[in-house]
């Protein structure tokens, strides 16, 4: 398995030209996954630093292996929310970057139910050592709770027909299965023989419910908080979003931290055309960069 194999970094020049990194830098890499963007970052930093974080244990062990002759680097077993109590005491981050995206890897290859197109348990666990797994939601949460849950992190705006079905099939059996949740979802859904329609429905009912699992934007507005106290004046934050949800976190609570982070750019970046033929999945990515006060 290459590293290539795993994972195709998004906006690539983009993160690198916005964050600039320079030798001296302290950087971190809050996603680090499987190191696609944090071997750009390190080169560019031989006499700083880089502290990589993932909560992923598959993640963390390769990138120990893939970095293991790097002095610079210290590859963190953590989410990237705790970053007020990894990173040393004394330190100042210059840079940092957040890619919200999952690799290729995580989303087809892991057998943790994270894809609709293979039959795996619905775990969707990041971290499998704790937390509670897609199928425990699906097999306890309330009717409004799943809605709730589909509206919000998945913006399936119509949703009834989805969580009905969902608890007429767990009074007869426990759904554990990506196929079993599939099935769900084309009972609840009339495609008209759409197969993009299907495949992005299924993509958010997915969506959802890894947001959910892994409280995804629970950590993430923890982070923007907390960071803010470990960035040096002028630090510059790059964070990667593909979901507009994630996007929209981003631009309030820097919304509300205003006096401690301003924005860089006006607009968000998004991946050129060229970048979405050869890689599909940067489609939806939106870059934002942040500059700490």
């Amino acid at each position: 398995m290459t590293n290539n194999d795993i994972h195709v970094p998004v906006l690539l020049q983009e993160v690198l030209e916005g964050l600039d990194i320079q030798e001296n830098d302290i950087v971190m890499d809050g996603t680090l996954g499987f190191g696609g963007h944090s071997s750009q970052l390190l080169t560019a930093c031989p006499k700083g630093h880089l502290y990589g974080f993932d909560k992923d244990r598959v993640a963390v062990d390769f990138c120990e292996e893939k970095f293991k002759d790097a002095k610079h680097i210290s590859v963190i077993h953590a989410n990237y929310s705790e970053v007020a109590d990894k990173i040393p005491e004394g330190v100042l981050l210059t840079k940092v970057l957040l890619d919200l995206g999952f690799s290729s890897f995580q989303l087809d290859d892991s057998e943790r139910g994270f894809s609709h197109q293979e039959d795996q348990d619905l775990d969707m666990r990041m971290d499998v050592s704790k937390g509670q797994t897609a199928s425990d939601i699906l097999n306890t949460y309330t009717p409004q709770q799943l809605s709730d849950m589909f509206y919000n992190f998945g913006d399936l705006t119509h949703n009834k027909n989805l969580v009905e079905n969902i608890l007429f099939e767990r009074r007869k059996q426990k759904i554990f299965t990506s196929f079993e949740l599939v099935e769900l979802i084309k009972k609840s859904y009339n495609f008209q023989s759409k197969r993009s329609a299907y495949m992005k429905t299924c993509a958010l009912v997915f969506q959802a419910l890894r947001i959910e699992v892994n409280e995804e934007f629970e950590h993430l507005k923890k982070f923007i908080e907390d960071v803010a106290t470990r960035m040096a004046p002028e630090g510059v934050l790059a964070i990667l979003s593909f979901h507009s949800g994630e996007d929209r976190l981003v631009k309030h609570t820097i919304r509300e931290m205003k006096g401690v982070f301003k924005k860089v750019n006006k607009h968000v970046i998004k991946a050129t055309q060229e970048e979405i033929r050869s890689n599909s999945r940067s489609k939806p990515a939106k870059l934002r960069l942040i500059r700490k006060l």
